[in-house]
């Protein structure tokens, strides 16, 4: 392990050395010794040094010796030691509280003390740190690849890591297939922003954990496999502080650890794949035979004589870049909180959950579970990108009522994106008329209906700041209330009205009429659907 100054001053000549300043700097590490008897040392300098000089070069310039503690500061040096009574008759005043500024340790050598008392032995004991801490090393490193050449479990591996770092040891997973001991105490789990920085990095890392003792100093090592994190070894401060063996040792253990995680996600990937096939074949097959569905559905609890609701989610944004297969395992097993027979699989570019159908269980109960769902998937993740949910209904046990609950999840996605004040979660029930509206084939026919309605607002709205669009979306929003419309709109009632008359002008539609105003609303609706730019598309 490495050294401190603090040790250093019982080796050698330092024994008869006396420190003048900086004494709280004493704790930092000595890597290097060396002499220094040139003004421009500075820039030689590879930090962790402990320097030996007489202030020759500096010896009649005060502001000189100043910059020069300020330069051996900025350079990561560890200590000065000075050797006066040749050259100056003692350590300057304004130096020794240039240094004290810094916690920059000063030395004062003794006239009898010689420079050859102090370098060799300083020399020695540094080396011989280093030596030792290879050994160290070494030793680690085999007694890591015994235990996983002999498959000795994950148990042995982290009571090992404990011993070497003298700290307690975690190992957590962001993969089902992948069991690793539960945690000994509540803690957080890292960040989106933690788990970013280690993909960055790609090794282990001190980061700051939170757990039911406090902000506690950690060690993180990252589990990465094709530069994406499913897992981390924590090593936790709680018996002593880290040394910087332990960053090796646990860089060491994640490779290891790498190694098993890569062979168990093969072995899933392949059982995935197949899971992915069935449900493809349960929902879009036509010439499914239904023996083959049940004999197929057994390892996954699955069963034609029940009723299932199909939920299917979406990754937008950076999500997209996530391994599909390994966000349905952890869809599936946040699911697995509210019903341990949950089936998911991934296609068209969509994790798809086949949930077994709960009595007395509500489409808002189901939305607030979907909205929790997509939340945790968002903690879970690295990236910046979000998740969307689409609901279907229950439409009884066997294929058909399967398929039109899988038909109802994807439309609830793709119309969902079309509606005013969408949210994170669309039920089918939550899509009203769009539900009819998507069933039209016909898109010259619903282009033409935009036109003679909606269409002339938006054209109008290309060349007008009176934003007549918007002003009708409020003013329906707001059960045609004047009062409330206007203040959503910052307006004044008669400005208001007078944006009304103007739309009924350039539509040829009666706000005041069932009719006229069906027929706007049904524009608006077709504007959602198509896309505002729809001439664009």
């Amino acid at each position: 392990m490495p050294i401190t100054m603090r040790q250093l001053m019982r080796v050698g000549g330092l024994r008869d050395c006396r420190v003048v300043a900086g004494h709280k700097g004493l704790d930092r590490m000595v890597k290097y010794v060396t002499i220094m008897e040139v003004p421009d040392i500075a820039k030689w300098l590879k930090g962790d040094e402990l320097i030996l000089s007489s202030l020759y070069a500096i010896k009649d310039d005060a502001e000189a010796q100043k910059e020069l503690i300020r330069q051996l500061h900025e350079q990561g040096t560890v200590a000065l030691a000075i050797k006066p009574h040749r050259f100056v008759d003692e350590i300057p005043q304004s130096l020794l509280e240039e240094a004290n500024t810094y916690d920059f340790p000063v030395i004062e050598i003794p006239e009898k003390i010689s420079y050859l008392e102090i370098l060799p032995p300083v020399s020695h004991a540094i080396f011989d740190r280093k030596v030792v801490l290879q050994e160290d090393l070494e030793q680690a490193s085999k007694v890591l690849n015994e235990i996983s050449l002999n498959e000795q479990g994950m148990e042995s591996l982290i009571e090992t890591l404990g011993m070497l770092t003298k700290n307690t040891i975690t190992v957590e997973s962001m993969l089902s297939y992948m069991q690793v001991p539960p945690l000994p105490f509540a803690c957080e789990p890292l960040s989106s922003e933690q788990i970013r920085e280690l993909a960055i990095i790609k090794r282990p890392v001190h980061l700051t954990r939170t757990c039911e003792r406090g902000e506690m100093e950690c060690i993180v090592a990252p589990i990465l496999l094709d530069g994406h994190v499913y897992g981390n070894i924590t090593c936790w401060a709680f018996e002593r502080d880290h040394l910087e063996m332990d960053l090796a040792i646990l860089e060491k253990a994640s490779t290891l650890l790498a190694l098993e995680f890569l062979r168990l996600k093969v072995r899933f990937d392949t059982e995935q794949q197949y899971k992915n096939e069935f449900l493809r074949d349960v929902f879009v097959n036509e010439h499914l035979i239904l023996e083959d569905v049940r004999e197929r559905g057994l390892p996954y609890g699955f069963t034609l004589d029940e009723p299932y609701i199909c939920m299917v989610i979406r990754a937008e944004g950076e999500e997209k870049r996530e391994n599909p297969f390994d966000l349905a395992d952890r869809t599936e097993r946040l699911l697995r909180v509210w019903t341990q027979r949950v089936i998911t699989g991934f296609f068209r570019q969509m994790v798809v959950c086949l949930c077994p159908v709960e009595s007395g269980i509500s489409s808002e109960e189901l939305k607030k579970r979907a909205e929790k769902l997509a939340e945790q998937l968002k903690k879970q993740t690295a990236s910046k990108g979000s998740f969307r949910v689409g609901i279907g209904r229950d439409h009884g046990a066997g294929i058909s009522g399967l398929r039109e609950s899988f038909r109802e999840a994807q439309q609830s996605i793709l119309l969902g994106s079309a509606m005013n004040n969408r949210g994170t979660v669309i039920h089918y029930n939550d899509l009203g008329i769009y539900r009819l509206l998507a069933q039209f084939q016909d898109r010259a026919e619903m282009h033409s209906f935009f036109e003679e309605t909606a269409g002339k607002l938006f054209e109008h709205d290309r060349n007008s700041d009176l934003q007549l669009v918007k002003t009708l979306r409020l003013y329906f929003l707001h059960d045609e209330k004047l009062t409330e419309t206007a203040a959503a709109l910052f307006l004044h009632v008669n400005t208001l009205k007078y944006r009304l008359r103007r739309i009924e002008k350039l539509t040829g539609y009666s706000l005041q009429q069932s009719e006229g105003k069906l027929m706007l609303h049904i524009g608006l609706k077709l504007a959602d659907l198509m896309g505002d730019d729809y001439r664009y598309r």
